[in-house]
């Protein structure tokens, strides 16, 4: 007596395609997440980029009283103040001079404000982009309270 056996039937196929359906689910649930950790990422090195920007408002550089061609290190504050002379030193070197040496892969802007207008302002008008983060410091310019903002996008 020999015996045949169905290998295709509605069972199997029905299995099959139950499988194929949460397969086909698990690569989109995966793929969604894994974006969503890669844009997370991105926004975490911009907010980085930001904060290690807007430090240059708090520290003097090296050397201390620099310029525009015996800067190591970019400061723009002496005595706990914004020095006006480093700002004048900072727009002599243009925008790409001072991007390359403050080693930053974004693009950026500075602003000083006070409540009334703006005082100061460097870098490139910031454009439509996937991701901006603004980072709003309090400092004195010229005996005066101000504000400056940093803002860096992709």
């Amino acid at each position: 007596m020999s015996t045949k056996a169905q290998t295709f039937s509605l069972d199997f196929f029905l299995a099959l395609t139950i499988f194929l359906a949460g397969f086909v689910l698990l690569l989109i649930f995966w793929n969604y997440t894994n974006s969503q950790i890669q844009e997370r990422k991105s926004l975490d090195e911009l907010i980085d980029a930001a904060f290690s920007l807007s430090q240059i408002w708090f520290i003097e550089g090296r050397p201390v009283y620099w310029n525009e061609q015996n800067v190591k290190v970019i400061g723009l504050a002496n005595e706990n103040r914004i020095n006006q002379t480093k700002l004048n030193f900072l727009n002599e070197m243009g925008y790409e001079e001072v991007k390359k040496r403050l080693n930053v892969g974004y693009n950026f802007c500075f602003r000083i404000h006070n409540n009334t207008h703006e005082l100061f302002s460097f870098g490139l008008s910031p454009s439509p982009a996937s991701a901006v983060v603004k980072v709003d410091r309090l400092s004195i310019l010229n005996s005066t309270p101000v504000i400056i903002e940093v803002i860096v996008w992709g």
